[in-house]
Parts: structure tokens; sequence; C-alpha cells
């Protein structure tokens, strides 16, 4: 346990340099929703469990049309293949920002391993991207410097809309006090073509995760420290966490998002499969000079199908 310790905070002090990147749709609780970036976490909820989670952010509020942001998954362990545990779900996103919408599925599956007595799940995405561009939105402005909408080709003067498909990959290592994950989207980056003129595509997005389980002196206490780290292979964005929960019912966390916000979050399981987290980012940029921050709220569900009635439990899916 030194030797992981060791190496989770070196991880930490090695990313002190990273810059945000410009990739997918933030998250701040990644660490409680980690089906959005990971597929191979299908695999670590209980047997006979179906999660049912949904999160919502809205960033930047107070700046119009900001970015906003709704996940819904649902995913379950299936039976064994080959005395391996299987997981399988659906993801779905819808991401608004300006003049900009997108919306994608994905279907997931994830095959898990046991070594020793640890675990290495693997896991796939494959689905769907449409993005829509409502260029009859764009504000005209009258003047002799700015040019006339419809006028640039590369700006497209009515709705138009692309569809793709989109596929990824991941793989989770899961020991009693640790995590390791990895995972690539938008695999084969694919091409987006809105008309003869506008045409763009979607960057291959990495995602490095780790987290670790700290028993405190007092036992109604956990220290879990965590990190997401996402490149589309030109910057970085680095999410540094730390929380502790008390009773695993009640926890309260801080992250550093580096060169752009400080997010506060915390949350309840009721114990009875339902799980409720809030996060609110505090820009560290000048853009807290014009926004009230980001908020996020999140929900998740899990249904015990295996007895007549819910038992208090709690998923190890929250890592």
């Amino acid at each position: 346990m030194k030797k992981v310790t060791f190496l989770f905070i070196f991880t930490l002090l090695l990313f002190q340099a990273s810059v945000r990147g410009q990739s997918d749709a933030q998250i701040s609780q990644y660490m409680f929703f980690m089906e959005t970036y990971n597929p191979s976490v299908l695999t670590n909820s209980n047997d006979n469990t179906v999660n049912l989670v949904g999160l919502n952010r809205w960033q930047w509020v107070g700046i119009p049309n900001a970015p906003q942001t709704t996940f819904f998954a649902i995913n379950a362990p299936i039976s064994s293949f080959l005395n391996q545990k299987q997981g399988l779900g659906i993801a779905f996103v819808i991401d608004k920002l300006g003049i900009f919408s997108s919306k994608s599925v994905n279907f997931q599956y994830a095959l898990r391993f046991k070594i020793n007595d640890d675990f290495l799940s693997c896991g796939l995405n494959a689905g769907f991207v449409s993005q829509v561009i409502y260029g009859d939105s764009v504000h005209q402005v009258v003047s002799d410097y700015h040019v006339p909408v419809g006028s640039d080709l590369a700006i497209p003067s009515q709705t138009v809309t692309s569809d793709v498909v989109d596929f990824g990959v991941g793989a989770t290592y899961l020991s009693k006090y640790y995590y390791i994950g990895l995972s690539v989207l938008h695999l084969f980056e694919p091409i987006l073509s809105f008309d003869d003129y506008v045409k763009s595509y979607i960057g291959r997005t990495a995602y490095f995760t780790c987290g670790y389980t700290i028993p405190l002196d007092n036992s109604r206490y956990i220290f879990k420290p965590s990190m997401l780290i996402k490149s589309d292979f030109i910057s970085f964005q680095t999410d540094l966490s730390f929380r502790v929960e008390k009773d695993s019912k009640y926890w309260a966390g801080l992250s550093w998002r580096l060169q752009d916000a400080i997010v506060f979050f915390a949350g309840v399981n009721f114990m009875n499969g339902l799980f409720v987290g809030y996060s609110y980012d505090l820009s560290t940029t000048r853009i807290i000079a014009y926004s009230f921050g980001s908020h996020e709220i999140l929900l998740r569900y899990n249904i015990n199908i295996g007895k007549n009635k819910l038992n208090k439990y709690k998923s190890v899916r929250i890592l």
C-alpha cells in the first residue's frame, strides 16, 4: 500500500503543469459517473443491480448561451461468460453551447477478469453522434466592420445537421484500496460534414483516472483522493480531488481544476439505492467577473432486482 500511495502522490505532482483541454463536456463529479468516459466500469457494480444515473450541468451561469449538458445512463451486470463477469448499458449525452447542439447515444459493453485478489475490466463504446449548427440564429450585427450573415461560407445561413458513428474503448484495474482507469473516446475521429463548405471532426480524447481509499483512525471516516486527466493530444485538463466520507453515507470534498476552477462538492447516500450529489465550480480565471459559477446535480439509483425488497447497501461503483 505504501508503494501505491507514493505512486498516486507522484502522479499528482507530475501533472501539476497541465493546462485546460477543449474536448468533451466537462464533469466535476467525475469520480461518481465514470460511465461517461470509461465503459469498462460497468462491471464494478454488485450482481443483480440495475444502475440508473443522470447528471445535469449548468456551465458559467449568468453568461447568455453558456454550455448546458445532460447525461443519462442505465447499465447492469449480466450473466458471466466463461466465468468472467460482464456488464451491458446505454448512455446518452445532450450538450448545448451557443448555436451548437450535440446529442449522442452509446451502447456499452464490459468484460471483467480476476487477477489474484484484484480485477481488470475492459470496455467498449459503440454509438452515434448528431451535431446541429443553428446558423439561422446567428446574431446579425449591422456595421461597416462586420461581414453580413450568409456571406461567410464557413458559417451556415440555416440550420444544418451531421450524424456520424462513434467508438471508444476503456480499461480499469480495481483493487481493494485503489483503482486506475484509462480510456480513449472518439477513437477514429469521426468527420462531421454539414454541407459543402462546413466540415469538422470530433477529436480523439484520452482519459486517465485513479483514486485511492485511505481509512482514518476514526473508523467512521474515509479519505478518498482521486484524479482525472483529460487530453485531446494537443492540451491537457487535470482535476485533483480530495473528499472525506462519513459512515459510507455522507461526503464532502474539494477539487482543483488546474488553471480553471476550484470545485466544492458534497452528497448523501440514502442507503436504499438513492444517491444524490451536488458540485459548485468557482472559476479562477477572468470569467469570474461575468459568471456566477457552474452548478452540477447528480442522481444515481441502484435497483437490486435479485430481491423482493430494497435493502441497505452501497454500490461499489461509487469509487
